[in-house]
């Protein structure tokens, strides 16, 4: 028996004996109000269902999501009012309301309420703008209930994780010169490295060839042995390097240019797009924090459109803030790409003072170009072109938000 329930009956034992009605009446009510919330507080939250569900995981900048939240109380009890709070990443945008202040760091609420009769189920949709490239996460959600006269008497917290990658835009990528080639469809520089998709026939046994390279069959046809013999890759090998700071420095300071990070991003997504359409193995490479243990986002070059998918979403992960100096990551390109392939390095900053990383990568054998961005991109493609490096400044007219197309000048 609670407390306040056993007051009650003092109250009414004392109003019975002392002949005073009113006081009994008032003792009843008290009893009758406590066992209401009790009840509540006990049975508010048994067999009370919440869902919510983002009717995709991808997405693109500028796109709508629905987000579809479900709750269903399977009970005879009534509740008079039911909240759910949602914690989401705060810079998460919903379109019917604004996200309230949390006590917990990086997340907002997203709070919903409703009064359910018996048995009833309620649907209700809202929209997530996708107003802002990044992962959004949506985590854990909390359940309160109340009596029929307002007061908060049960909650309970549970977790169902969901997240929203939002995707760069892409646009066509227009050369303004005729100077400015993507060459993003020509054959493999080196046929060293040899396409074990692309088979060629066979050839005879040679000392030093693997034992996984002999054909069985065609060695028992023939009655000698033969080797596997296959085609270097036709596709050429093409590596968009991004990098992401945007400021001069050093890289771990967390200043960064918001217009300039986006104008990188659509850059180099639209640059892949427009390189794997023309039918090179493109990949990616860039110096910022993704939602991986590793330092680098790294996609390995491959061709086809679904690579495309790949590298939106590394982009899509990608922060605004260098993980590494942007020299790290050039240098560690020989170890994940063969030689002899085409490095388009996305910067903003100038590339000039990497001249000793750049000249240990073209004397790998790997080539060159360099997409200018920002409000010195001119100074800076000139001072790439006097260190030998083939540079175009990218023009987003009049900015990535709205643009058409990313235009490359000489």
């Amino acid at each position: 028996m609670s407390p306040s329930v056993a007051v009650g009956l003092v109250v009414i034992a004392a109003g019975a004996l002392g002949g005073v009605p009113g006081v009994a009446i008032l003792g009843a009510l008290a009893v009758t109000i406590s066992w209401l919330s009790e009840l509540w507080s006990r049975h508010g939250l048994a067999r009370v269902t919440y869902t919510r569900r983002l009717t995709r995981d991808r997405a693109v900048w500028g796109d709508r999501v629905a987000l579809d939240v479900t709750v269903h109380n399977a009970k005879l009890l009534p509740l008079g009012w039911l909240q759910a709070d949602d914690f989401a990443s705060e810079s998460l945008v919903v379109e019917e309301r604004p996200l309230l202040p949390s006590d917990r760091p990086g997340l907002g609420i997203l709070r919903n309420v409703w009064a359910l009769g018996p048995f009833e189920r309620v649907d209700r949709r809202v929209h997530v703008v996708a107003d802002h490239r990044g992962r959004y996460e949506l985590s854990r959600v909390a359940l309160s209930v109340a009596d029929l006269f307002g007061r908060a008497v049960a909650t309970a917290e549970s977790t169902q994780p969901a997240h929203l990658i939002v995707r760069p835009r892409t646009v066509p990528v227009r050369s303004e010169a005729a100077s400015v080639t993507l060459e993003g469809a020509r054959r493999a520089r080196r046929g060293l490295h040899e396409d074990p998709a692309l088979f060629a026939g066979v050839r005879p046994f040679q000392p030093g060839d693997s034992r996984r390279r002999v054909h069985a069959r065609a060695s028992a046809r023939v009655g000698r042995p033969v080797s596997k013999r296959f085609e270097p890759p036709i596709a050429r090998d093409v590596v968009v390097a991004l990098d992401v700071q945007t400021h001069e420095g050093p890289h771990w300071l967390l200043a960064y240019d918001e217009d300039v990070m986006e104008s990188l991003a659509v850059t180099a997504a639209s640059l892949a797009r427009r390189l794997l359409a023309d039918g090179a193995a493109c990949g990616l490479v860039a110096n910022g924090w993704t939602w991986s243990p590793a330092h680098t986002a790294v996609v390995a070059p491959r061709a086809g459109q679904e690579q495309l998918t790949r590298i939106a979403d590394m982009l899509g992960r990608l922060s605004s803030i260098p993980s590494l100096p942007f020299e790290d990551v050039l240098a560690g390109l020989p170890a994940r790409v063969p030689g002899g392939a085409l490095v388009w390095i996305v910067s903003s900053r100038d590339v000039a003072a990497l001249g000793g990383v750049l000249r240990r990568l073209r004397a790998a054998g790997f080539e060159l170009r360099l997409v200018a961005l920002g409000p010195h991109a001119a100074a800076h493609a000139a001072r790439a072109r006097r260190l030998g490096i083939e540079a175009v400044v990218a023009l987003l007219r009049p900015d990535w938000r709205s643009c058409d197309a990313v235009a490359l000048a000489s």
